[in-house]
């Protein structure tokens, strides 16, 4: 495998005529830690605020109330931004005011509960502009959030039920803009992928615009994190938790697309789980579900999911409903509750400790008119899929991310939440990019696996073959070899095309975008590190003086949406991480231990844990046997 660039070392693998892999026989070299990742893949800031922002969920509508939370999210270090802050109005311009002052970042609700209705009330204007005139002004970064658009498009526009809900009284005023029923939010069905792209684009573009053309775009259950930065936003948002599947998926996809479009993307936690949801508050029944600090979902998730969105190079993470869970009660003493003292924690940890940039040498490519949508298990939502659909659909939910699918499988009866993080057999060492990503995106990663049906214009071509021309290889299928015809040719003559060979998954019963064993191959072949032993989540950052790598056990903790969470204090995951190199000096940051610089390291993660390992420096190892 030739890998010129210095994103990676390359490893030789020997691969026993039976088809069987082997560990890596050999390395071809120390890990270069010297040499900088590609620029486009640093982690995109918010405009205006280098660190990693925490943002608190709600805040109070008057000054000095606004003036005494902001004291005291600093001195528990708590927070250092809203999503959502004060609501926009005329009246809330001090408190706009007093936040730029502070330079604290603010995604505002537009405040209308219509805000995803093409042609409703919901339309901004000067006023509302003029609230937001001091941040701007002192370039503290704003956006209005468009809330589950995705979800709002395909499931709400055809249901007359949710607009009476909106419209109460002024229903006749705007049923007109109800969809036809069975067309997943279309006005007709869509011929192409090419018509679905063009109408849900111009919904997105218009309900841009009618929100001041400052959008942070938040889906949860869809994929259209790859379309948000190409229409627009101005951050690229998802929901996790809640009943959302797939979060591993989507942070890929978000990732992906922020480096396309050199955008932000952010991580919203929903507390939401199955008609329960968190509050402060002891455990209690409500109206179809439960309230209360043991409702919705498990502190231990949602620790692991802050953590792993910071991990994952977001540019801030919120945690829904804060307000009303961190503190007793939202005025003053402000006592914390047991999630807001884990929440000081995990901020204290973040600003205090260099995450890196997520090493994803891997990018999953995909047709820009692919139109991915796992929720509804349609291209576009309304589409049917083709067998590379298919293949997509398996790549994600039972290949990189097995398990991750509690939509159309039934989730565990004893521990629903098991579905929302997963272990990753291969690492999060993926990112997805669309064929419209640059030449230059495209060469930006050592690796190029092509999933699904691609066009295979003259454009997208000539960049394949720049990617190429730099180093990267070129993973494809012997359908995308069928598809090229005569001009695979071409393209084959650069060195790093491979044509995977042909593999069904047992598990699916469909033909594989790739085989299980061609993808623990190239795990061992592009990451410096690897992980052994029991069923964990794990990624790797480059550092500035090295690696650091996340691992995270998700068993052990059982939720269910109604009742406290259950602990079994014996599932513990027990792995080996051995680097391909001989690190200096090696830490597990969280509890500041020391451990021996040695390639190969045994550790132990408790249920529901997830520790942080750094290796600093390198010098040559002794090859692996």
């Amino acid at each position: 495998m030739r890998l010129s660039r210095p994103f990676c070392a390359a490893w030789l693998l020997l691969l026993p005529a039976s088809g069987l892999f082997s560990v890596p026989a050999a390395t071809a070299g120390p890990v270069d830690l010297a040499a900088p990742l590609p620029a486009k893949f640093h982690n995109q800031a918010l405009p205006g605020h280098p660190d990693f922002v925490f943002s608190l969920y709600g805040a109070p509508g008057e000054l000095k109330e606004l003036r005494e939370l902001v004291g005291v999210l600093r001195e528990h270090h708590l927070g250092n931004g809203f999503d959502p802050g004060p609501g926009l109005q005329p009246a809330a311009r001090p408190l706009f005011d007093f936040l730029a002052g502070i330079n604290w970042p603010v995604m505002v609700y537009p405040g209308c509960a219509d805000m995803q209705i093409d042609g409703g009330r919901c339309v901004l204007g000067p006023t509302h502009a003029g609230v937001l005139a001091a941040m701007d002004q002192a370039g503290v970064f704003t956006a209005i959030q468009l809330g589950e658009w995705g979800y709002y498009f395909h499931n709400l526009a055809p249901r007359e039920s949710w607009w009476r809900d909106v419209y109460g009284a002024d229903f006749d005023q705007f049923k007109q803009l109800i969809k036809p029923a069975g067309l997943a939010g279309y006005q007709h069905r869509p011929a192409s992928r090419q018509e679905c792209f063009n109408l849900v684009g111009a919904y997105f573009t218009n309900r841009n615009q009618a929100l001041l053309g400052r959008v942070i775009s938040v889906t949860g259950h869809s994929h259209y994190e790859a379309y948000a930065g190409e229409w627009g936003a101005k951050c690229i948002g998802l929901e996790v938790g809640e009943n959302i599947a797939f979060t591993q998926s989507k942070l890929a996809f978000a990732r992906g697309a922020a480096r396309q479009w050199q955008r932000p993307w952010s991580v919203q936690v929903s507390p939401w789980f199955a008609g329960a949801c968190t509050t402060s508050g002891p455990l209690r029944p409500e109206a179809g579900g439960a309230r209360g600090l043991d409702a919705g979902h498990s502190l231990s998730f949602y620790e692991r999911m802050w953590l792993h969105a910071w991990f994952a190079g977001a540019a801030m993470v919120t945690p829904e409903n804060s307000l009303a869970i961190f503190f007793e009660q939202p005025v003053a003493p402000w006592t914390l509750t047991s999630h807001g003292r884990k929440a000081a924690e995990v901020f204290q940890f973040m600003s205090s400790h260099d995450r890196g940039v997520p090493y994803t040498p891997v990018a999953v490519v995909l047709d820009h008119l692919a139109g991915y949508n796992g929720y509804m298990d349609r291209p576009w939502g309304i589409l049917e899929p083709t067998p590379g659909d298919r293949a997509t659909r398996d790549l994600f939910d039972s290949q990189l991310f097995p398990g991750a699918d509690h939509i159309h499988a039934k989730p565990s009866p004893e521990n629903p939440e098991a579905g929302y993080l997963r272990p990753t057999p291969y690492g999060e060492i993926f990112d997805v990019q669309l064929s419209s990503a640059s030449a230059e995106m495209l060469a930006s990663y050592p690796v190029l696996l092509l999933a699904g049906d691609i066009d295979f214009s003259p454009e997208f071509l000539a960049k394949l073959a720049l990617a190429l021309e730099s180093g990267s290889k070129l993973l494809l299928s012997p359908a995308h070899r069928a598809a090229l015809g005569d001009r695979f040719a071409s393209l084959a003559r650069h060195p790093g095309v491979e044509v995977l060979e042909a593999w069904v998954n047992p598990a699916t019963g469909r033909p594989a975008a790739i085989s299980a064993s061609r993808l623990q191959q190239l795990a061992h072949e592009v990451l410096p590190i690897q992980v052994a032993g029991d069923p964990v989540g794990f990624a790797v950052n480059r550092t500035a003086t090295g690696w650091l790598v996340e691992l995270s056990n998700h068993g052990g903790v059982a939720k269910r949406p109604n009742q406290p969470a259950i602990t079994d204090v014996a599932a513990i995951a027990r792995v080996t991480i051995t680097a391909a190199f001989q690190p200096v000096t090696v830490r597990e940051l969280r509890s500041q231990r020391t451990l021996p610089a040695a390639p190969d390291l045994r550790l132990e993660i408790g249920p529901g844990q997830t520790q942080f390992i750094e290796l600093v420096g390198a010098r040559p190892a002794t090859p692996p046997k």
